[in-house]
C-alpha cells in the first residue's frame, strides 16, 4: 500500500462508516454503531509503517503456510507409520493363529499317544521295547500318575 492510498482510507473512514443514530437503533440504548468502533480502532499510520505492517502479515502467512505444509507431512508420515504397524500387527496375529492351530493339532496328537502309550503299558508293562523307549515310556508314567494324584488331591480340598 502506498502514501497515496492513506487520504483515500480516511475519507472512506470519514464518509462511508459515519454512525447513524436512529431512535430505533442499537445506539438509542447506548451502544456505539460499527462505524464508531471502525473509527476507534483505526489509528493513523504512515507510510511507512503500514507497509511493515503488510510486510509482518505476509511473513506471518507465509511462516503460517510453512507451519501447515510441515504438519501435513508429519501428519501423513505418521499415518503411514501407522498403517505399517497395522500391517505389522494383522501378520504376526495372522502368524500366531496358525501357530495356536498347529500346536492344537499337535496337542490332539499327543493326547492320542499318551492313551495309547497308557493302554500298551498296562497290557504289556515294558517289555518289547528298546531300553531308550522303556525308559521314556517309565518317566511318562511316572509323571502322569504324579499329576493325576495332585488332581486328586486339589479335588479333595
Amino acid at each position: 500500500m502506498t502514501a497515496s492510498n492513506i487520504p483515500a482510507m480516511k475519507d472512506f473512514m470519514q464518509n462511508v462508516m459515519e454512525p447513524t443514530i436512529t431512535n430505533d437503533g442499537p445506539t438509542a440504548v447506548g451502544i456505539p454503531a460499527t462505524g464508531d468502533i471502525i473509527k476507534e480502532m483505526c489509528v493513523e499510520v504512515s507510510s511507512q509503517s503500514l507497509e511493515d505492517v503488510f510486510v509482518e502479515l505476509n511473513a506471518k502467512r507465509e511462516k503460517d503456510k510453512l507451519n501447515r505444509e510441515k504438519n501435513a507431512k508429519i501428519q501423513k508420515t505418521c499415518r503411514d507409520r501407522k498403517k505399517e504397524n497395522d500391517i505389522a500387527v494383522k501378520k504376526e496375529l495372522d502368524r500366531s493363529q496358525a501357530e495356536v492351530k498347529s500346536l492344537k493339532t499337535q496337542l490332539v496328537g499327543a493326547q492320542m499317544l499318551a492313551t495309547a502309550v497308557t493302554e500298551y503299558h498296562r497290557k504289556h508293562a515294558l517289555v518289547g521295547l528298546s531300553v531308550s523307549t522303556s525308559a521314556s515310556v517309565k518317566r511318562f508314567l511316572d509323571k502322569r500318575s504324579r499329576s493325576l494324584v495332585n488332581m486328586e488331591e486339589d479335588s479333595a480340598e
